[in-house]
């Protein structure tokens, strides 16, 4: 059967570039299928999705469109394009997805990107992937290639990055899904930074050794992230979340922060969750020269040259236990907190350049007197990085699931 690739985006400006790329996909074994995002049809480049049908699965139409200003008309085909995508995703009659552009292709692009599961190939070559920019924020495993040179005009600069755009996307389409694998039967989800990567290692090993699969997510912002949206796709039976340290960074306006939306994805899905709150005293600032004015003489650890780790005070270490706490009674399923009152971080030990031992116990109070009384809750007079409290955090979540 042959394996087609969604090439869309818009014709009326880059047409040209947008029918090179077809024409190498195709060269390469790959069918296409074009979809114009645009919203002036170009008889040059026919499409078998053309713009009006775009418009209309975006609830408008071109005539509506062209009476509003650029961001509506944004909109309309941005939402159109997804929903048409993940239509035909959805119906198997496309295994692939790329798109191209500058500023407003590649926000159109990633639209469309984050509506697609994990693991369906997706590929976006962007005049902005070396910028660290929010259009990027949540297109899960889609390909980003850098064009180098603008998409405006084939050059022979442009086109080398398109044949190797076009070799890649085939590839993944037709030699990346060869053989469907098999999902295993318990899949833990586990969040961990570096100053909690004792603990977790020490955790997934134990419960590999048990028959589990472990997936770990870096708790930097978008790892967090990434592990609610696997727990709300369903690729998480339960979540050993031994990092929750990205609250923090909520709070503070740190640079590792997940959002509002972290630690809600297992509450209300019900999935078993053991939640120890590691990492719960710092947030990130990088560089250092970040760190805001209102928090200069605050008390802080320089993690590397370019990162600033502050350490939140009892009043911000109350509030913190208190965000987290609203979050776990929202749980529709099986929880255990557990907490390690030694020390939450690898910098949080008995001596450690961010031991605050009454920030900590603020922080450990907060979580108590906010948690519904018939949650599980354990407390451990050891360090989160403690092998012992390791094997604890383990045997209740096997328990649990």
């Amino acid at each position: 059967m042959k394996k087609v690739i969604a090439v869309f985006g818009t014709m009326d400006t880059k047409g040209e570039e947008y029918f090179y790329l077809k024409d190498q996909l195709e060269r390469f074994g790959a069918e296409t299928l074009l979809i114009d995002t645009g919203i002036t049809p170009d008889p040059r480049y026919p499409c078998s999705i053309g713009p009006e049908e775009v418009a209309a699965a975006g609830g408008s139409s071109l005539e509506e469109i062209k009476k509003h200003d650029r961001l509506y008309s944004f909109e309309i085909m941005g939402n159109g394009s997804a929903a048409i995508i993940l239509r035909l995703c959805k119906e198997k009659k496309i295994h692939g997805a790329i798109s191209l552009g500058g500023g407003q292709g590649t926000l159109l692009a990633a639209m469309v990107m984050r509506e697609l599961p994990i693991g369906f190939p997706k590929m976006i070559v962007s005049t902005i992937a070396n910028l660290r920019t929010p259009p990027f924020e949540g297109i899960k495993d889609t390909v980003v290639m850098n064009s180098l040179v603008d998409v405006s005009g084939l050059n022979h600069i442009l086109k080398r990055g398109l044949r190797n755009a076009a070799a890649a996307m085939a590839g993944m389409v037709l030699f990346g899904q060869e053989k469907a694998e098999e999902t295993p039967k318990k899949v833990v989800g586990m969040s961990m930074f570096g100053v909690t990567t004792p603990c977790v290692e020490r955790v997934r090993e134990i419960l590999e050794r048990h028959g589990y699969e472990v997936i770990v997510f870096h708790a930097n912002g978008q790892g967090g992230r990434m592990l609610e949206a696997m727990i709300r796709d369903g690729h998480i039976g339960a979540v050993a979340d031994v990092t929750t340290g990205e609250l923090t960074q909520e709070l503070l306006g740190g640079n590792c922060t997940a959002g509002k939306d972290r630690l809600t994805a297992a509450p209300e899905t019900g999935i078993p969750q053991v939640i120890v709150p590691g990492a719960m005293e710092l947030a990130n600032f990088m560089p250092p020269s970040s760190l805001p004015k209102k928090y200069e003489g605050r008390r802080y650890y320089m993690h590397n040259p370019n990162l600033k780790l502050l350490r939140a005070n009892e009043t911000e270490s109350r509030e913190t236990g208190k965000i987290l706490a609203e979050k776990v009674n929202c749980s529709q399923g099986p929880v255990t907190v557990m907490l390690p009152l030694k020390g939450i971080s690898q910098y949080d030990r008995p001596g450690g350049p961010l031991e605050d031992q009454k920030a900590d116990q603020a922080l450990f109070d907060s979580i108590k007197e906010t948690l519904r009384p018939d949650i599980r809750l354990l407390e451990f007079d050891m360090h989160i990085n403690d092998a012992v409290f390791a094997e604890k955090v383990a045997g209740e979540l096997m328990k649990l699931y």
